[in-house]
């Protein structure tokens, strides 16, 4: 058992060191696994216990954390994701939202399904899921920017973790769902300038 102990603590450790670009899911595969994409490798603890590795998604590639969940500590992942985006040069989203939440799942969609969204956030920007709900409304995190009205909700961010914008994304609605266009304007309006 003290091996494992060991094990997980150097995994803590790589996560941390790598500042973010690796890290080793211990103990928390079930949160992060989506049902329509396909299972993480699997990596073998010392004691025969399995680990979760991330997942590689190329086309993804700009999530941090992609799946809204409840025991997440926010201010760790916000940690990582700047580091992140000072290595990768890029803005942060932080959208704001949860499982519960209708449309919060159509902008997931809706972002998984356009390309031009995918493009933009990929070149520009890190994307990380804040949650809010009942349990977990996250308010000494979310107490640091201004309030929220409705979800899903995004705030810019640059890679130092300074808010640049507060956007409510109703006016980025169009019928029952997302305007494609209204979108990328609103990315390239808060991408980095050169």
């Amino acid at each position: 058992m003290n091996s494992y102990r060991r094990f997980k603590s150097r995994c803590m450790r790589l996560a941390l060191v790598g500042l973010g670009i690796l890290t080793i899911g211990c103990n928390r595969s079930s949160e992060m696994e989506s049902p329509s994409r396909p299972s993480r490798p699997v990596l073998s603890a010392p004691t025969g216990e399995t680990l979760s590795a991330p997942e590689a998604k190329p086309s993804l590639g700009f999530y941090t954390v992609e799946k809204y969940g409840e025991d997440r500590d926010v201010e760790v992942d916000l940690k990582m994701t700047m580091a992140r985006a000072a290595t990768e040069d890029k803005r942060i989203l932080l959208q704001v939202g949860g499982e519960w939440c209708g449309w919060c799942k159509l902008l997931t969609a809706f972002i998984d399904k356009q390309d031009a969204v995918r493009e933009l956030l990929n070149k520009n920007y890190l994307l990380m899921k804040v949650t809010y709900t009942q349990q977990q409304p996250n308010e000494a995190f979310l107490s640091k920017y201004p309030k929220i009205a409705a979800y899903p909700h995004l705030f810019v961010l640059d890679a130092e973790g300074n808010l640049l914008h507060s956007q409510d994304t109703s006016p980025l609605e169009e019928g029952k769902g997302y305007n494609e266009g209204r979108i990328v304007a609103f990315l390239e309006e808060w991408k980095k300038k050169n």
